[in-house]
């Protein structure tokens, strides 16, 4: 989503504080005074396509659309001489009545069909105009509300402390508050999500259809996502934040060390994968022997101290241990597996036993 009331490739040419009276002016009258301007035309054009005869077609269909779309876009980039608190207000002001006018749009084609013609098939025409332009000012205003989240996002996480690896060189270790899941548990809650939103997504829509057909389909996903999307991901981190508990992981010469609220002693041959990912809302850690499997999720666990819902990088010395125990890395999308191409039956393995970590 766009961080400003333009798309993208407008938002570099916006006139700043810093621009020139010349540079700003030039700004208006091409992405304001302009874009109005041929809006108003085409949607005029699209209206005197229309006969008695014949509703204009395809043609006068396509140049209110554009039209209606344009005149939203200067509307939205008019903000822009404003100072920047009442370009919200003023943008919140257009949404509102681009919703209201969404909302009575089919009414209002209704009514002018009492008006004498040739009025009712022109302004009918024109009238489609306003679901292309109602919707870019409600998307644009989601995509100011989206980038205020961002950079008040961005700044949280530039004051949050990464965690990083403490203790001995030989047995480094971290400690983060994570949740803890089996493989059937954690594969539940996502299935389990996903049947949820899709039949309250089902609900939402019959129940409003009469409504919410009426806008444009980017901003049904969006109403969606507001109203029942936001809800369930807040049920799914207060699940999974109801099973925080601090947990600490040793890498010790010969085993890997899982501290929370029991301890759990892995030797690196039996270990037949290791799951790493260190940013992101599926942070997480799994280690999945032949008899046990145990899944670390850190990436939605609220932490102590300031910290940031993450992992350290697993150092090379670890890498190096986890490949000599005979795993095999494979990295995709910044989530590190590590697999054993053939089970290992006994403690010791097969081959020479793991380095030391030092």
């Amino acid at each position: 989503m766009p961080d400003s009331p333009t798309d993208g490739a407008t938002t570099s040419r916006r006139p700043t504080e810093q621009s020139t009276p010349r540079a700003a002016h030039q700004w208006r009258i091409w992405f304001v005074i302009v874009p109005a301007l041929i809006g108003v035309v085409l949607c005029a054009a699209g209206a005197l396509l229309v006969t008695p005869t014949s509703d204009g077609g395809f043609p006068a269909y396509l140049c209110v659309i554009i039209g209606g779309w344009a005149v939203g876009f200067a509307l939205v980039n008019a903000l822009s001489a404003w100072p920047e608190r009442w370009q919200w207000g003023g943008h919140v002001a257009l949404a509102l009545g681009a919703i209201a006018l969404l909302a009575s749009t089919t009414p209002l084609i209704r009514t002018l069909g009492s008006l004498p013609e040739p009025w009712p098939r022109s302004l009918s025409v024109v009238a489609l105009g306003i679901p292309p332009a109602g919707g870019w000012v409600l998307i644009t205003l989601l995509g100011r509300i989206s980038g205020r989240f961002d950079r008040a996002a961005e700044r949280r996480a530039a004051a949050l402390a990464e965690p990083t690896w403490s203790g001995a060189d030989r047995r480094p270790e971290v400690t983060v508050n994570a949740a803890r899941f089996t493989t059937a548990a954690l594969t539940a809650l996502a299935v389990g999500a996903v049947v949820v939103v899709g039949a309250l997504s089902a609900v939402v829509v019959i129940v409003t259809e009469r409504w919410l057909l009426r806008l444009p389909p980017l901003m049904i996903v969006v109403a969606l996502g507001l109203f029942v999307g936001m809800p369930v991901y807040a049920a799914i981190w207060g699940v999974v934040n109801s099973r925080r508990l601090p947990v600490t992981l040793r890498w010790h010469t010969g085993a890997l060390v899982v501290d929370a609220e029991d301890r759990w002693t892995v030797p690196y041959p039996m270990i037949q994968s290791v799951i790493w990912r260190s940013q992101g809302d599926t942070a997480r850690f799994e280690v999945h022997p032949a008899t046990r499997s145990e899944t670390f999720l850190v990436g939605m666990v609220r932490q102590q101290n300031g910290k940031a819902s993450q992992l350290p990088p697993l150092m090379h010395r670890m890498r190096r241990v986890l490949e000599e125990s005979g795993l095999r890395p494979h990295e995709r999308r910044g989530t590190l597996r590590y697999t054993r191409s053939a089970p290992t039956n006994t403690v010791s393995g097969s081959g020479a036993p793991p380095s030391a970590l030092g």
